[in-house]
């Protein structure tokens, strides 16, 4: 099941939202932008930035604080020395399909929950080399303080050019908390190109501690120094990923665990790290059995399931994994350019799971409409809304699924985890 799932479930008017063509890692949105400067929310809810290109600004360029129920969808941003999108004391913001070129970072979330990072290019981060100190890189996705439920960091396609680049950890998931029923996710995203950075690398998990974190079905080229690690916390898992990596002057091991940050927070427990391909050669021109796991962090369940494979190339992803969406056709925004209010949450409309985990919906009032429109990925489903009480059909799979139910004027936006 993809991360980013979504239920709409809508009234008289269907509020419109593009639906487009899944065709693999990356953004999907090949519509139009409309320039715009630097933009700045504080205590707003209920909104969407979408069809925005920007490009020359100074500072963050879009920067929330303590919002909540926020999409920022199909933009582009073009190079700048700050953060692309900076995230605090925020809840419930999915950014998706966004083209990130030549920011120092394309998002930072921090004290925040129930993130989404999904389905956006990334292409390089940090600022050019010859300018870097190598102390203060950048990254494609910064989770600080990330908890609570519904957190991603998936299906992004990620670039870095080495010398018009110069990234630490690509992703970085810093302590942050998903939960026992919904853990962080980082799962499905190519990532091509890293270093020289001495400590930087594709993934890392657990970065000055957290918990409930997942990395599954990555793939990793030249990443860095290390491909995926963990380094501290509890609750940690990686799995079914594929690294490789060339012999350069700073590349070191594919995989690693161990818990820097013991004496600050404790033992590390409940890591595992299994079935993951690595093909990674060290500066020294060694490969083979590419992965360390400190003394501190054992055990670590499955570590003799991975795997060395001589045979795993650069290959393993395609030549283009930028802007991979020209060929297809998406609908562009019902606005470009603009931004979108949602209809403020209504008492009227009720949404919860019953003690089957079934989604339901309680209405009071009169229905506007006969109808339910039910979208998950590329699935869509009419069903009749002709009760006060609708339970949906089709039980959903496992997963976070934000769900907006729109009655006349009147909408409420929720985000639920199916178990």
């Amino acid at each position: 099941m993809k991360p980013n799932n979504y239920i709409i479930i809508m009234g008289l008017t269907l509020l419109c939202l593009p639906i487009q063509l899944s065709h693999g890692q990356g953004s999907r949105y090949t519509g139009s932008y409309k320039k715009s400067g630097v933009i700045q929310h504080t205590r707003q809810s209920n909104f969407v930035i979408e069809g925005l290109e920007f490009s020359g600004t100074q500072g963050d360029i879009i920067s929330l604080y303590a919002c909540e129920n926020v999409i920022i969808r199909n933009n582009k941003f073009l190079s700048s020395n700050n953060i692309g999108i900076y995230l605090t004391d925020c809840k419930n913001i999915t950014i998706t399909d966004n083209a990130f070129d030549n920011v120092r970072t394309a998002l930072r979330a921090h004290r925040s929950e129930t993130v989404k990072f999904d389905y956006n290019d990334v292409l390089n981060v940090g600022g050019l080399l010859a300018l870097s100190d190598n102390t203060v890189n950048g990254f494609a996705a910064l989770f600080d303080k990330v908890t609570g439920s519904g957190n991603s960091i998936s299906y992004n396609a990620i670039e870095n050019i080495f010398g018009d680049s110069s990234p630490g950890d690509i992703i970085n998931v810093n302590q942050s908390d998903g939960t026992p029923q919904s853990p962080i996710m980082v799962k499905g995203n190519w990532i091509r190109g890293g270093g020289p950075s001495p400590n930087g690398g594709g993934i890392l998990l657990g970065d000055i501690g957290g918990s409930y974190q997942i990395a599954e079905d990555n793939i990793l080229v030249d990443p860095g120094q290390y491909g995926i690690g963990i380094a501290g916390g509890h609750n940690m898992t990686v799995r079914n990923n594929k690294i490789y990596a060339k012999k350069q002057y700073f590349t070191n091991v594919a995989l690693y665990a161990t818990n820097y940050y013991e004496k600050e927070f404790g033992k590390s427990h409940t890591i595992r790290m299994e079935n993951n391909i690595v093909n990674y050669t060290n500066s020294h021109g060694v490969n083979g059995q590419s992965w360390w796991i400190g003394d501190n962090m054992k055990p670590v369940a499955g570590i003799e399931t991975n795997k060395y494979d001589k045979n795993l190339t650069a290959s393993i992803l395609p030549t283009k994994i930028i802007g991979r969406a020209g060929s297809t056709s998406p609908a562009p925004p019902s606005n470009p350019g603009e931004e979108t209010t949602l209809l403020p949450e209504d008492s009227s409309i009720q949404i919860y799971l019953d003690s089957y985990n079934r989604v339901c919906v309680n209405v009071v009032g009169t229905l506007i409409s006969p109808t339910a429109e039910i979208i998950e990925g590329d699935n869509k489903l009419l069903v009749p809304l002709t009760r006060f009480h609708t339970v949906l059909p089709d039980r959903p799979a496992p997963g976070n699924y934000t769900i907006l139910v729109k009655n006349g004027d009147k909408a409420h936006l929720k985000t639920l985890y199916v178990p």
